[in-house]
Order: structure tokens, then sequence, then C-alpha cells
């Protein structure tokens, strides 16, 4: 594929010359043919590739793309095709430059498709970096037609009114009328980019705004509003449409705050003054890097809860949670997952061919009935088991070697604290 640089391009950009240069796609290098004269780039031709046909055929359409532009910058890759698409940018990247430069080549994603609009709506996901621990409070009950909602709070062991965490999640119902989000949870979901588009607000936005005062003010009740008319539930400048005072949270999912979040609190804070809690919880999150020391834009967390009479585990969950801006996230296929977390997303795809949530369930369940943090071997795509018309399953998951970090980390801090059993083949 060739043709003639545009006259409004950049002179002199590129050394005069052919130029073999190559970029790592999915499966290949893909490696290509440049063309330089005054400066600028006048033909592209693919030498070698052995990536998917089809999809190269679609990353291809780059190189007209290319020519125009005298180079890559500025252009996305083709959706479906990122990997390809990459290995191609990357490739014009190394054409030798006139001034004797060369840009570090960072991967990007898909471009918008026709007629999809942009999300402007903020909020962020992210877990709190470092160790939280405390003592564990968790309920959950169904609510408003059937939709499951949690609460997770975690006070200071040594000041029960020292708030450190509060968590508040919820399922769709299971006869949800979009079946897409049917008993899926709505924190980390593909939920609050829909409902944000058909009506201008997400549902984790209440949620986090709550939980911010709860944490800053210490506060896990709320009176009742005297003064409260169903009426004005929506109109948000009336003083009265809420039923608790002291609450003023973002439109668009005051009935889950209301009717589940509150209650569901209070029930904690019940206990809290009690008789407490038996449990002890314990999360640890870290950026997750890459061989260079950058962050790849996904944060990896893991918590367990303990049980402070048995030193056994209760609890157990691991994710990985992606970054809140998808221009942090590195590898251009997960780009379109931000604020979103491996776990929780339904269109996230593991690359070792079973569900995330699958391989994390198993781990919740192995934990809880005794096995080892370390004793994994039996849980799915934690090695490598035969070919996936066959079994399902193709290779080990690099999120056990994340999980392994991590957990290997908070157990240390468990077994200092005094407060977990001796668990088989755990490091020194």
């Amino acid at each position: 594929m060739s043709g003639c640089a545009s006259f409004d391009t950049p002179k002199g950009k590129y050394v005069d010359g052919t130029h073999l240069v190559q970029g790592k796609g999915k499966k290949s290098d893909i490696k290509l043919e440049v063309k330089v004269d005054g400066g600028n780039i006048v033909s592209i031709k693919t030498l070698s590739h052995k990536e998917t046909e089809s999809l190269f055929l679609n990353a291809e359409r780059l190189l007209p793309q290319i020519l125009k532009n005298n180079g890559h910058e500025g252009i996305d890759a083709v959706s479906g095709a990122t990997f390809s698409s990459n290995g191609i940018l990357k490739a014009v990247n190394d054409v030798p430059r006139a001034d004797g430069s060369k840009p570090t080549f960072e991967p990007v994603g898909a471009g918008k498709k026709a007629g999809e609009k942009e999300f402007n709506l903020k909020w962020s996901i992210q877990p709190q970096l470092g160790v939280v621990k405390g003592e564990y409070f968790y309920e959950e009950a169904r609510f408003r037609q059937g939709h499951m909602g949690s609460m997770l709070v975690v006070v200071d062991s040594n000041n029960k009114s020292d708030v450190l965490l509060a968590e508040f999640n919820e399922s769709g119902r299971p006869n949800y009328y979009t079946r897409l989000y049917q008993d899926v949870p709505k924190r980390m979901s593909e939920y609050n980019f829909s409902m944000g588009e058909k009506k201008g607000t997400a549902w984790v936005q209440s949620s986090l705004t709550m939980e911010k005062l709860m944490m800053e003010q210490d506060k896990l009740t709320f009176e009742l509003n005297p003064d409260f008319d169903p009426a004005l539930k929506n109109k948000l400048t009336e003083p009265n449409r809420l039923k608790y005072l002291g609450l003023d949270v973002v439109a668009g999912a005051s009935n889950s705050i209301e009717q589940s979040m509150v209650p569901l609190t209070a029930k904690i804070n019940d206990r809290i003054q009690s008789k407490g809690s038996d449990e002890l919880f314990y999360q640890l999150a870290e950026k997750i890097k890459d061989d260079k020391g950058r962050w790849t834009g996904v944060t990896a967390m893991l918590r367990i809860v303990v049980n402070k009479n048995t030193g056994k585990i209760s609890y157990a969950h691991y994710d990985e949670i992606f970054a809140d801006d998808k221009k942090q996230i590195r590898d251009p296929s997960l780009k379109g997952f931000y604020r979103q977390s491996k776990y929780q997303s339904i269109f996230y795809s593991e690359p070792s061919r079973i569900g995330f949530n699958v391989m994390m369930d198993a781990l919740g369940e192995h934990l809880k009935h005794g096995g080892s943090l370390f004793e994994i071997t039996d849980l799915p795509a934690t090695g490598d088991t035969g070919s996936y018309s066959q079994t399902g399953f193709t290779k080990r998951s690099d999120a056990w070697d994340n999980y392994l970090d991590l957990a290997t980390k908070l157990y240390r801090e468990m077994r200092a604290d005094g407060v977990i059993a001796k668990h088989a083949n755990a490091p020194q």
C-alpha cells in the first residue's frame, strides 16, 4: 500500500532512504518497509507478520493515515485489532528522524466508533494504597424489587468511632429488565457508564459521596427528615427531598442510599456499639508495575477477613482494578475498562480462557474451607492445562502471580500481629 504524502505535512521529518522497521504485534513482530523522500514518508509496505490475517488486514487500514499524516502521531488503533495496530505504529515510530531524536512509543487504544458519544462524568474507584486493617463489619439485604445491597465497614480496633473504610455495593435484581445487569455488581462494572449516558449521573457517584461523608465525619447513622415529601424527591433544589437529614447525595441513586445503604449501616452501627466483631479485616492494594518500573494502569487488591478466635480465614477476595483514566492504562486492549475491575466487569475477558470472577470465587472458597494462601495449584488457570478446544484452559493467569505477591506481604503483616494461623508453604 503506497501513496504520496500531502503537501501540508512537516518537511524534513525523517531521514531519506528505505528503512526496514518492526514492531511487536499480538503474535509476532510486524516488519515494514518504509520509504522516505524529502523527509516525508512516501510508501509503506508490509514485509512479514504472523498475526491473525483478518485482524491484520483491518490494522493495515492505518497505512494511508500514516502516509497522509507523515507519521503515526495522533492516530488511534483500529477497533478489534489494537495489538496489530500498535505493532504497525511502533514500527513507524522507529523510522530514523532527521533531528536524531527517537520518541518513546506509547501504545494507543481504538478510536471512538461512528456516533459514539463522549463520556464526561468523573469519579474514582481506586482503592486506598497500602494496608488497611481493623474490626470488620458487613451486612447485606435485598430491597426495592429485589436488588441486593451490601455494606462493608471497618473501624479502628483501638477506637471504634474511627471509620477507616466504608464501602457500599449493589447487585441488580435477578429479574432486572436489562438481562445484561441481572445479578451484576454496580460499583466497578459497566453499569455506571450505561446509567450515566441515560441519566447524566452514575450510580457509584452517590455511593462515593456517602462513603466520604462517613469516613471523614466518622458518622454511621442519620436521623429521619420530618419534612420529607416523596413528591419532591427528584427536585434537587428542595431541602426536604431526602428521607434522612444531613444527606445531599448525587441524583441517580437516592433510592439505593435511603433504602439500602443507610439502613444497613445503621445495623452495623448497632453491632459496633453492642457486641463488636469477632473478625479482623486486612486489605493490601498496590499498583502493578511493568518490567521498567512503570505503572501499568492496573492496581491489585487483596482483602482477607480472619476470625479472631480461630485464626482462620472467613472471607477472602482478590481483584485487579483499572485506572480512572484510560490514558493511564498502558495495554491498549484494556483501555476500555477504565474505572472498572476485572472481577466486576461484564465484558473483560481473562486471557487464561476462564472468567476472572470464576478464578477468584474459587480462591475465596478454597481459603474459607481451610486451604493455604499459597497452595493454589488446584485452582482454575494456575497452570497450563492443555488446549482450549479440549479443556477450556490455555495457560496460567498472570493474576495468580500478582495475588501471591500480595498474599505474601499481607500474610506477614497478619502473622506479625498474631491474628492468623500458620499456612502451609508460606514464604519465609
